[in-house]
């Protein structure tokens, strides 16, 4: 049998498994898999390499360009990606093919044991699970990206937004300052780019439980004695792990130097996302 019509054959058995368990999704994770001839109604999510897959059905599919070293890290990636894309809750299943030049694999994903998706529905107390997939997912669009093709580093303080406001100051003049609520949200795709251009200043953004920025440009006034991060890691990690210690708040940081992504509550760091995934649209 040729290659193509034996990955053909295990599109199809996917396809027969997703129905029979519910599935939410089907991932694949082959850049040489050609989709279109993939009999389903069932969402679609490709995790693919820079550079695009041929025969994609657009109605299904949402790109997720991935750098990750290996498919599986692309397929968590994808399923990340679907996640903050709002495609797949906490509580799905997804069934993924897995590719490559001589091995071809259907696997199965519970999407809550998937540890930064897990962390974020347990941090559902302290933010709207919206508002932190809508910042994460800014926090690792600039992780890819930079900002006109540099690194650049900056924090997202999310949730108690009145205590974090007491415990800080402004470095410089508010950009949001009097603008409406309609121009804060940062789960509206319109006010990514202006966000996108305001974490290139010093200091963090001020996030409310709702969603709306308060303020960027930010210093936080904490205490960090007694707060332990990754060694390398400088102070705006330090002082945005404080302050989730001090308060209710959840922190978001990108790091200039490698555009990695690390959340924290309580004080601990509970997630560290490598910048592999570029969202190919925003609807």
């Amino acid at each position: 049998m040729k290659k193509k019509d034996i990955k053909l054959e295990i599109g199809k058995a996917a396809v027969r498994l997703a129905n029979k368990i519910g599935a939410a999704a089907i991932i694949i994770v082959d850049e040489k898999y050609v989709q279109k001839d993939l009999k389903t109604k069932i969402p679609v999510v490709i995790s693919q390499i820079e550079g695009g897959i041929e025969g994609i059905r657009d109605d299904l599919v949402i790109n997720l360009l991935s750098r990750a070293s290996t498919r599986i890290d692309k397929m968590r990636g994808a399923v990340l990606g679907a996640y903050v894309e709002e495609s797949i809750k906490a509580d799905d299943v997804v069934v993924g093919i897995v590719g490559g030049n001589s091995l071809d694999a259907i696997t199965v994903c519970d999407v809550r044991g998937e540890g930064v998706i897990k962390e974020i529905d347990k941090s559902a107390d302290r933010a709207n699970p919206e508002v932190i997939r809508a910042v994460l997912r800014l926090a690792l669009e600039i992780g890819y990206e930079g900002k006109e093709d540099k690194r650049i580093g900056t924090a997202f303080i999310l949730g108690d937004s009145d205590e974090v406001l007491k415990r800080s100051h402004q470095m410089t003049l508010n950009p949001y300052h009097g603008h409406e609520d309609k121009n804060r949200d940062i789960t509206i795709p319109d006010n990514v780019e202006s966000a996108k251009n305001f974490a290139q200043l010093d200091g963090v953004f001020i996030v409310r439980e709702d969603g709306h920025i308060l303020a960027a440009g930010r210093y936080l006034d904490i205490d960090a004695r007694d707060i332990r991060v990754q060694k390398g890691l400088g102070g705006r990690h330090v002082a945005a792990a404080a302050i989730t210690r001090d308060t209710q708040a959840i922190a978001i940081t990108v790091s200039q130097s490698g555009g990695i992504v690390r959340i924290y509550k309580d004080g601990l760091q509970i997630a560290e996302i490598a910048p592999t995934i570029r969202f190919s649209h925003r609807s």
